[in-house]
C-alpha cells in the first residue's frame, strides 16, 4: 500500500510540476536521453534491477526528470545539481561543497544508498533517479559554473531573434531546441546515438569529479563566452558551433551512466 501510495503521489506532483513549471523544464530532453540511451547499454542483471524501481515513472528515461520536479517540494535538493567554482579555482578536485551539499557529494552518497543491501526500495529507488539526473547535470558545463551568476542564470543573453534568454537556458536547453528545428528532433537523437558508438570504444574514467573537469573547461573555453560574460548574443552560428558540443555531452553521460550502474548491479551477490 505504500508503494502503491508513493508510485501515485508521485504521478500526481509530476503531473502538476509538469503543467506549472515546464517554461522552465529546459533540459528534459538531454536527461531523458542520457539515461533511456544508458538503459540499452545496460546489463541484463542491471536491467533486472533498474526496471522495478523505475516502473512508478514508467521508463528509466522520464524517472531521470523526477529530481528536477522535486526539488521545488523538497528544497533541501536544490544545491544537489550543481557545483559553483570561482573564476580563480579551475580545478574540480580542488573544489569544496558548502555545507549543503553540491553535486558531486551528492552523486556519491546516491550511490551508496543504491549499493547498500539494508536500504529500502524506495530509498534506492529514489538514488537510482538522482543518480541518473546527475550524471545528466554534470556533463552540462553550466552546471559547473560560477557561484556569483548561479551558473550562467544571471549571464543575460538575447537569442538571435531578441529572444531574452540567458546562458544557463541557452545550454541547458535552447542549443538542443536550435538543433532539433533544424534537423529535427529524430534526427538529432540520431546523431547523439551514433555519437555513443564511436564513444564505446574510448576508455571512460569512473570518477565524477573527471566528468566534471571536462564540462568546467568547457564553460570556460573561449567559444563559449561564458568567462568574463563575454557573450552578448547566442546567435544561430553559436547554436550551431555548439550543437555537436550538447550531443557529445548526452552521448558521454549516457555510456558513464550506463558504466556506474552496471558496476553496481553486476557485482551484487
Amino acid at each position: 500500500q505504500r508503494r502503491t501510495f508513493t508510485m501515485i503521489k508521485n504521478s500526481l506532483l509530476a503531473l502538476v510540476l509538469m503543467i506549472s513549471f515546464n517554461a522552465n523544464a529546459w533540459w528534459d530532453t538531454g536527461h531523458e536521453m542520457v539515461c533511456s540511451e544508458a538503459y540499452n547499454l545496460l546489463s541484463p542483471a542491471a536491467k533486472k534491477a533498474v526496471d522495478p524501481l523505475s516502473e512508478a515513472e514508467g521508463s528509466f528515461g522520464r524517472s531521470c526528470l523526477w529530481a528536477d520536479w522535486v526539488k521545488r517540494e523538497r528544497k533541501d535538493t536544490r544545491d544537489w545539481h550543481y557545483i559553483n567554482l570561482s573564476d580563480d579555482q579551475q580545478d574540480v578536485s580542488e573544489a569544496r561543497c558548502p555545507e549543503n551539499g553540491c553535486l558531486i557529494q551528492a552523486f556519491h552518497d546516491q550511490v551508496k544508498v543504491l549499493k547498500n543491501s539494508q536500504t529500502s526500495f524506495l530509498q534506492k529507488q529514489e538514488a537510482l533517479w538522482f543518480i541518473g539526473h546527475f550524471v545528466g547535470d554534470i556533463h552540462q558545463p553550466m552546471h559547473v559554473g560560477y557561484p556569483e551568476d548561479l551558473g550562467g542564470n544571471r549571464h543575460q543573453l538575447e537569442l538571435a531573434d531578441g529572444t531574452k534568454t540567458n546562458m544557463h537556458k541557452v545550454w541547458d536547453g535552447q542549443i538542443i531546441e536550435y538543433v532539433e528545428s533544424k534537423i529535427g528532433k529524430k534526427n538529432f537523437h540520431l546523431e547523439v546515438k551514433n555519437k555513443i558508438k564511436i564513444f564505446l570504444d574510448l576508455e571512460h574514467s569512473p570518477e565524477i569529479e573527471n566528468w566534471a573537469q571536462e564540462s568546467r573547461d568547457i564553460a570556460m573555453s573561449d567559444s563559449v563566452g561564458y568567462r568574463g560574460m563575454l557573450l552578448k548574443v547566442a546567435s544561430n552560428e553559436y547554436m550551431e558551433i555548439h550543437g555537436p558540443i550538447v550531443q557529445d555531452r548526452i552521448a558521454l553521460g549516457a555510456i558513464r551512466l550506463s558504466n556506474t550502474l552496471n558496476s553496481i548491479f553486476d557485482n551484487k551477490d
